[in-house]
């Protein structure tokens, strides 16, 4: 025994740590940047030959794209059977053969596998009066500190601009000079060299030399020559204006703390290694941060956004405090019942189970997170009943054999095979979810693990300490307590024997319980159907933070969507609610689950709020309140929302159109979008076609562009260089590179570099253009016109696809929100070339629970096996599991009374539930099935035979207290877990009701069917 606890204990001091599982699927991801390219561009250019040859790859399911302008993306998933380190490789050699196809100036495909536990560990956001060249050096000196931290895998910092020299070329000295910017760029290139050149032999000595031509520092550039077209060098100096500074803004940081004005800052995305514990990488975090206050952080205001490893800590203070709730609890109930030493031997099996089970975790490569914390508290209700069943056997036969030793032996030899056909009856309804798919299956693996390996750290314990602790503990019992339990007990069997003995006296009276179970059973189903119990994938629990989303139309540059966001955070400082918050403006948030995007119509500000303990609200009550206090900016679109508490998912609701023609699917998306908004439930409708908008489109003149000795392909470089910038060469330099980027004066009145493109089309058809024959003007060559634009082009197996998706109100549900569209969706008028789908948490809840209900059909067919092998009988195995979907109507009632959602953690209770019925059954039917076996011996022996009756309810009798013990300690265990989480609540709720209806199945049912169908065997026995 001291062994064991050794090693649990040492295990769990060394198991990793983490707020979520780390969901690593076969998923990959392939991401190409082509810089100013429209999403039609990068769509043709780049995504459609991506896709060719990702499409061919072995065991791709699906592939879905995203085109936007500039970047393309697109996702491989494949078979949940795939190994995913070869079909990342896969997808690597099939974006290799690809390249070849791609622009040249497109960046080379970068291909990741994703895991959705690669979420930010730690948030941190710093303010320090500063300068943003100051504040860009203090970012990278903090992120090379933290890198420095062992587990960190990699920080990224926003709100900060690197480095850059910009070029902008003078339009007037370009035509005056007759050169081209592409002359200029390639000026660049060539003065930025350092080669090897070879070795020499000098005096019989190799000499390596080398070339150094290259750029050392910016202050080198103005003089670098372009030669004119008259041979004449003209130095860059004389034809551009040139900037050493710092990028053009990509995004700001802000903080506010306590209500005062916002900040400038620099935010820190702090990431983990995968497998490290999270709680002592952010330990180590802090402590650097802590070192770092006295110099480089000296007098800044640092603010923790998201701690991952705070959350890890309350998280395991909430399974210690419910734990040994648990545990008094059941410890309390078995003192009531049958007396004090076997509560402590029964309450002391749980902590040695929980050891022995830490110890399998450890050495399986599990961690300890959420989902597995709170699957320790499930087993203490499940694990305990092996404890009890010997416990109480042991006290029960004490009596009977004068000492401990002779009660915990024939304890044992009863109860043995029972019990460990009982734990594998569980284990079996448990290892189905091993097989469940996709991201849920992968995110709740770690349930089945830790149910499992406690299940058998339980019956080791229940066989095999728990006797020798009753040993130790237990004897005859004298106090008038006792005697008063003992008295109270024979009582209620002596109640259940009458009972049963006129239920089974009384054909007429069986004939109406079972007729009531029928009907009740159809009545429990039709609950969930009719909307009466409400369903939901994942519930909502009580958060810390909440997120405001902030969107301005496509193509509002950063100044402008920051004046929006500026309005938001008026409304904020003076917030009851809310103690700090962080903006940032240019990407959306991190930590919503489907990761950040960067673009300057987009902004995010995530709100700290008060402690639980210091608010009356519920962080949903909260993000009601904020959606109505800052309804009114509507400069921008403002959505509020919080965390889930479930694996990153899409939108609740998801209505997909998929075909070739954009304009039909824009069509069928608006008609979607506008009548699911008038559908009660629903909030933040929205289509991801929305952005399209309107476009410069440029064509050219080929016939006078060939006069002047130019093509489609040179003019639109040229464009690209004087409208977007591209980069012409970098300056290498130890810790940061510096990039040259060239562009135009396409607004001669800039300021700043990043407002050169502040201009009209005018501009750009005035841009000189150096041909063989002479300087002409671009407008001579091209045409403009204005189109649509698509902000950005999905595809889903290689068809263009169009979303409309919805947020829920808190009493919205998506199942019968996308029941009431379907509804509606003759309205739409789909073209026959337009297919329909529909995703979100309607998809995910019907797949889901299919496999949960299939899940739970395979543990009754494993749980059938186990009892046939236990008794040689289909016909008992089947009396045994018909009380499993009759225990539903314990469950669906229990759920509806309570206001509960049917949920994946209540489906998931339900299989926990199916384990511990089966326990209670086996234990009453061994027990009928041991007396007839008496009674057989006894007529063999010549002796009278009792009725077939009278052998039930005797036997049913004495298995009374071990199941009612089980039933009420288990039911009394799953308390604290009721009100400890909103996503758990459901669960306990679900064991709580279907374990007390189950114990009627059990002590009723069973009984019943056994005597009107007992088989050929003991049909002798049966008189009327």
């Amino acid at each position: 025994m001291t062994v064991f606890t050794l090693a649990g204990l040492y295990s769990l001091l060394n198991i990793p740590k983490e707020s979520a599982p780390e969901v690593i699927i076969p998923v990959g991801v392939v991401s190409t940047v082509l810089r100013g390219a429209s999403a039609e561009d990068t769509e043709k250019l780049i995504t459609d030959k991506i896709e060719d040859e990702v499409a061919n790859v072995e065991n791709v399911d699906k592939v879905t794209s995203s085109s936007r302008e500039g970047i393309s993306i697109v996702t491989a998933q494949f078979n949940a059977s795939a190994d995913i380190e070869k079909s990342i490789q896969d997808l690597k050699d099939a974006v290799d053969r690809a390249k070849g196809e791609l622009p040249d100036d497109a960046t080379d495909p970068v291909v990741m596998k994703i895991n959705f536990a690669d979420q930010p560990m730690l948030i941190i956001s710093i303010s320090q009066d500063a300068s943003p060249a100051e504040l860009t050096q203090l970012g990278k000196d903090l992120e090379r500190e933290i890198k420095k931290v062992k587990g960190v895998s990699k920080v990224i910092i926003s709100g900060t601009r690197d480095k850059e020299v910009q070029v902008v070329v003078r339009k007037d000295q370009l035509a005056k000079y007759g050169i081209s910017i592409n002359q200029v760029v390639i000026a660049l290139q060539s003065a930025n060299a350092s080669l090897p050149i070879g070795n020499i032999t000098v005096a019989d000595i190799d000499y390596p030399i080398k070339f150094s031509g290259s750029i050392e520092n910016a202050i080198e550039v103005p003089n670098i020559t372009i030669e004119t077209g008259n041979g004449a060098p003209v130095y860059l100096r004389d034809i551009a204006f040139i900037a050493d500074g710092l990028e053009a803004p990509k995004n700001f940081s802000r903080i506010s703390v306590n209500g005062e004005p916002s900040e400038n800052a620099l935010t820190l995305s702090i990431y983990k290694k995968s497998g490290g514990d999270v709680t002592e990488i952010v330990k180590k975090v802090h402590e650097k941060i802590n070192d770092l206050k006295s110099n480089k952080l000296l007098g800044a205001k640092v603010v923790i956004t998201f701690d991952a490893g705070k959350e890890v800590k309350r998280d395991l203070v909430d399974l210690t405090t419910v734990g040994f709730e648990t545990v008094f609890l059941v410890m309390l109930m078995l003192f009531l019942t049958i007396g004090w030493r076997e509560s402590v031997v029964a309450g002391l099996s749980i902590p040695l189970s929980f050891v022995i089970a830490f110890s399998g975790l450890y050495l399986s490569g599990n961690t300890i997170n959420f989902m597995s914390l709170f699957s320790l508290i499930l087993a203490i209700g499940i694990l305990v009943d092996s404890g009890i069943v010997v416990a109480e056997a042991i006290h029960t036969r004490i009596k009977t054999y004068g000492n401990a030793e002779g009660a915990a032996v024939a304890s044992i030899k009863e109860y043995g095979w029972p019990l460990i056909a009982g734990t594998m009856t569980t284990v079996a309804v448990f290892a189905p979810l091993f097989f469940l798919s996709g991201i849920v299956g992968k995110f709740i693996s770690s349930i089945p693990f830790t149910i499992i390996f406690v299940l058998m750290a339980s019956i080791v314990v229940a066989l095999g300490f728990v006797p020798l602790l009753a040993v130790l503990l237990t004897k005859d019992h004298k106090s008038d307590f006792e005697e008063m339990q003992e008295e109270w007990s024979l009582k209620a069997q002596t109640w259940y024997k009458k009972f049963l003995g006129e239920m089974l006296g009384n054909r007429q009276r069986q004939n109406r319980f079972l007729a009531s179970l029928g009907i009740a059973f159809i009545i429990s189903l039709s609950l969930p159907i009719t909307g009466l119990l409400r369903v939901s994938f994942f519930p909502q629990d009580d958060q810390s933070f909440a997120f405001v989303s902030i969107e301005r139309p496509q193509g509002t540059p950063l100044s402008q969507t920051d004046l929006s966001v500026r309005e938001v955070e008026e409304l904020l400082y003076n917030n009851e609610h809310v103690v700090s918050f962080v903006t940032t403006v240019g990407a959306s948030s991190a930590l919503m689950g489907n990761g950040s995007s960067e673009n300057g119509k987009l902004a995010n500000i995530t709100v700290m709020l008060r402690d639980k303990d210091a608010r009356k609200l519920t962080s949903t009550e909260i993000v009601e309140v904020l959606r109505k206090d800052l309804s009114p900016v509507t400069s921008a679109e403002i959505k509020v929302s919080q965390g889930n508490n479930g694996p990153p998912t899409s939108a609740p609701v998801v209505i997909k159109f998929l075909g070739d023609d954009l304009d039909q699917l824009t069509e069928s998306a608006d008609k979607a979008e506008r009548i699911l908004q008038t559908i009660d439930g629903t909030l933040d409708v929205t289509t991801s076609l929305r952005d399209d908008g309107a476009r410069f489109e440029i064509s050219i003149d080929r016939a006078k562009a060939s006069q002047v000795g130019l093509s489609a392909v040179g003019v639109a470089q040229i464009l690209r260089t004087a409208v977007s910038g591209v980069t012409a060469t970098t300056i290498k330099k130890s810790g940061a590179d510096i990039d040259i980027i060239v562009k135009a004066d396409l607004n001669a009145d800039f300021v700043n570099p990043e407002d050169t493109i502040k201009t009209t089309i005018d501009s750009i058809k005035g841009f000189p253009i150096a041909t063989p024959n002479g300087t002409i003007l671009l407008g001579s060559i091209i045409r403009t016109t204005i189109s649509q634009s698509r902000a950005v082009i999905n595809h889903e197996d290689k068809k263009r696809l169009a979303e409309v998706t919805s947020n829920l109100t808190p009493k919205g549900n998506a199942i019968e929100i996308v029941n009431e569209f379907k509804k509606h969706e003759k309205e739409l008028a789909i073209p026959d070339t337009v297919e329909v789908k529909y995703g979100g948490d309607n998809e995910e809840v019907n797949r889901t629970f299919g496999e949960m209900a299939l899940a739970l059909l395979a543990g009754m067919a494993g749980m059938l096996a186990i009892l046939v092998l236990e008794f040689n009988s289909f016909r008992y195995a089947f009396y045994l599991l018909l009380t499993i979907p009759f225990s539903l109507i314990g469950v669906f009632g229990g759920l509806t009374i309570t206001g509960q959602a049917l949920s994946f953690s209540s489906m998931l209770g339900l299989i926990a539930l199916a384990g511990v019925i089966i326990n209670h059954a086996i234990i009453l039917l061994d027990s009928i099935l041991h007396k007839l076996d008496h009674e057989e011996e006894e007529i063999a022996l010549g002796h009278s035979a009792r009725t077939l009756k009278d052998v039930i309810v005797d036997a049913s009798a004495v298995r009374l207290r071990p199941i009612f013990l089980t039933t009420v300690t288990t039911v009394v265990g799953m308390i604290p877990l009721a009100g400890v989480s909103a996503l758990w609540g459901p669960l306990a709720f679900a064991i709580m009701f279907g374990l007390a209806f189950a114990m009627v199945l059990t002590l009723v049912l069973i009984p019943v069917f056994f005597y009107r169908y007992p088989g050929n065997r003991y049909k002798d026995l049966k008189k009327e």
